[in-house]
Order: structure tokens, then C-alpha cells, then sequence
């Protein structure tokens, strides 16, 4: 009898026979339960958190307040969140035209107004404000000097001065920052360029020709550079409350993490995230046939990478992956094309620190541009 396995592809799924194979086994995720009623469990998560009052009662004497939501890239359940959090802000007294809702898209594109009214729903869209962050619009970023790890810190101006600043989105396992979640609507998803290419840069060893720093890795946030330098620059801007959802493998909703303390609340969406999605392989395969997940995590090259990055460990030196992802969208990022082509990892390595600083030094920001200057001293290749 063929064998045939089924792997998740876009909207759809793939089948491959592996007979004549040996299978050394099938990883997939453990079982959770969904949540049984997801409005009222969205209800629960703003009027009734697990950390900190309600968003109503942090609202009350407040005259303007920013929410961000995640790009298409993501799946956040806005068009479900955003209403009632912006029900409860009224009842706070923040009045609507004191409401600004932020496509946290970070450096990926920005979405057209079709895209925003399909992630938000029309009637969003005709109550507030709604704009896409821009981290090359100088204008629209204001400088707070530089974080420990030497990142310059640029951050979008209307989010910085809403009294009010809630952050939404998802919790997944990201390739190098750890899991996603939490911080990450901040930096990348509201941050100047300048901030998120020095802060991706910690996926790589400081020394020129040590490559990936391992704890910059998917699971790891203590002692992860990219993931605590996150942490520190969303400490500084100040969230007020944090609405993070959990999807089981199968794409429903499992939990909802909210609360004023915004750094608990996601952590308790990463535990779940890890009980469902962590799990172990008996030995390295001469082939790894994996799947970047159902829409939208295949919708690019950029985005399925990932599942690349985590696959690598299970591999036998020389051995081969096979990537199984739809990518309607294309790589995303067009240097993906030059990069590919790049065969010795040093030179990629080369490649990508040259490309951040030239990038930097062709970037002048007002109120930074000498603080960041001072940076380049630090290059080591």
C-alpha cells in the first residue's frame, strides 16, 4: 500500500508518498482545546484581564490612545479585537477622534486600504483613524537615544504620544527573536529602520566570521540579543495594556493574554505556545520534508523561511530540506534573489552587516544622526 502524508500548503495541503522510505517519524503539534465561546473570551480579555484592571478603567481621564494591530502576515483576530476595545475606550471617555489604530508593519510593505479593511472591518475603518507605520518616514519618528546593546531607538511619534498605548497581536515561536508577541509590535512593528536592521543585526555574532549567535534562535529569550534588546526598547516606550492570542495547530483560538502588565501576559501565552508546538526528534534525518503551516505563514519566502531555520538542528550534515510553502507573494524581499546566489557563508555574512551600515549612513535621522555615528566604531569586520 502507498503512503501518502499531507502537508498544510497555503489554503490547501500537498500530498507526498514515502513508500520505499524509511520514516524515522512524523513531528507535528501535541493537542490543545480550543476556546469554546471566542467573543466572550475576547470580552473577558478587555473588561476582565488576567494582569491589571480593565482597559475602561486605565482609560478614564485619557484624551487619545494608539492600538496596534499586526500586518497581514499575521494572524491576530483584529477585525474581532479592535471593536470592543475601542467600546471600551469610549466608556473610558477617550473620544474617537482621539483614536489612532497603527499597522505595525515594521520594514515589511505597507498594506493598501483594502488589505487594512479586511484585517479591520469597514465599520473600524470609518470610526478612527487608521494609518500604516512608515520606518523611513522621518517626520512621522522621534528619537530616545540608544539601548544598551547599542541599538539607536526610533519609534513612531503618534504611538509614543497617545496617553494611552495598547499593543495587540499573536504569540508564535519566531526563528531569532524567540517567540513572537509582546514586544515585537514595538520593535519591529512601530520602529525606525535604523532600529530594526540594528536589532536584526544580533541574529550574527559580533566578531566578523563567527556567524549566527545560537541563542538567537526560535524558544530562546533569556540571553537571546534580538529578543532582549525588544524587551528593553518596548520597556521605554511605556505600554499600557496588551491583548495576545494563542492558536492551537489546527488554527483555533486557545487562549487570550491581556493585562496592564503586558511582559506577564505574553509570557503566559509562550507557555502555551511551548506545550503545544515543542517537541522532540529521535535522531537527524537525511531528509527533513517540512511545512511552513497554512496561510498566512507560506504567504512569502521571507515569512516560510522560518520554518527552514527551525528545521536545521534535525538535519544530518549535508543533508537535505525540503521546504513546502506556497509563497503567493513571492520571496518579499528582492536581495533574497542576490543572497541565494551567495555561496560561502562569510561573504553572506559580509553582505548582510555592509548592507545594515550603508543603509545607516544613507539614513539621517533628526536629533541621532552623531549618537549613531558613534556606533560604527564598534564594526568588527
Amino acid at each position: 500500500m502507498e503512503e501518502i502524508i499531507r502537508l498544510a500548503y497555503g489554503e490547501t495541503a500537498k500530498k507526498f508518498s514515502i513508500s520505499g522510505l524509511k520514516l524515522l517519524g512524523i513531528l507535528k503539534p501535541h493537542s490543545y482545546p480550543e476556546l469554546k465561546n471566542q467573543q466572550e473570551a475576547i470580552h473577558k480579555a478587555i473588561r476582565n484581564p488576567d494582569y491589571g484592571p480593565p482597559v475602561g478603567d486605565i482609560a478614564q481621564g485619557k484624551k487619545s490612545a494608539v492600538i496596534l494591530v499586526s500586518d497581514k502576515t499575521r494572524r491576530t483576530l483584529a477585525r474581532e479585537i479592535v471593536p470592543p476595545l475601542l467600546d471600551e475606550l469610549s466608556r473610558g471617555g477617550v473620544p474617537s477622534s482621539g483614536i489612532t489604530v497603527i499597522i505595525a508593519v515594521g520594514a515589511h510593505p505597507m498594506l493598501t486600504e483594502e488589505e487594512i479593511e479586511h484585517i479591520l472591518g469597514s465599520d473600524v475603518v470609518g470610526r478612527v483613524t487608521v494609518v500604516n507605520h512608515d520606518s523611513k518616514d522621518f517626520s512621522s519618528l522621534e528619537y530616545r537615544g540608544v539601548s544598551s546593546r547599542g541599538t539607536p531607538i526610533y519609534i513612531n511619534r503618534a504611538f509614543l504620544e497617545a496617553e494611552l498605548k495598547i499593543i495587540t497581536g499573536s504569540v508564535d515561536y519566531h526563528d531569532f527573536a524567540g517567540l513572537s508577541g509582546g514586544a515585537k509590535s514595538i520593535v519591529p512593528g512601530v520602529s525606525g529602520f535604523s532600529t530594526i536592521s540594528h536589532n536584526h543585526l544580533m541574529v550574527l555574532n559580533p566578531s566578523f566570521g563567527e556567524g549566527y549567535n545560537h541563542l538567537a534562535t526560535a524558544g530562546v529569550m533569556k540571553g537571546n540579543p534580538v529578543h532582549e534588546d525588544m524587551e528593553e526598547i518596548a520597556e521605554l516606550t511605556g505600554p499600557d495594556f496588551i491583548v495576545n492570542v494563542v492558536f492551537n495547530a489546527e488554527g483555533r483560538l486557545s487562549q487570550i493574554a491581556s493585562g496592564s502588565d503586558w511582559k506577564r501576559a505574553c509570557g503566559a501565552g509562550c507557555k502555551t505556545i511551548e506545550r503545544i508546538f515543542s517537541v522532540k526528534a529521535r535522531e537527524r534525518a537525511d531528509v527533513v520534508l517540512v511545512s511552513a503551516g497554512r496561510y498566512p505563514f507560506d504567504i512569502n519566502f521571507y515569512q516560510a523561511m522560518k520554518s527552514i531555520t527551525n528545521t536545521m538542528d534535525i538535519v544530518k550534515d549535508n543533508g537535505v530540506i525540503v521546504l513546502v510553502a506556497s509563497c503567493t507573494e513571492g520571496l518579499e524581499l528582492e536581495q533574497f534573489r542576490e543572497w541565494l546566489n551567495i555561496e560561502s557563508p562569510v561573504n553572506l555574512e559580509r553582505v548582510e552587516k555592509k548592507l545594515y551600515y550603508d543603509r545607516k549612513d544613507n539614513i539621517r535621522y533628526e536629533g541621532g544622526t552623531k549618537r549613531e555615528k558613534s556606533l560604527d566604531n564598534n564594526r568588527s569586520f
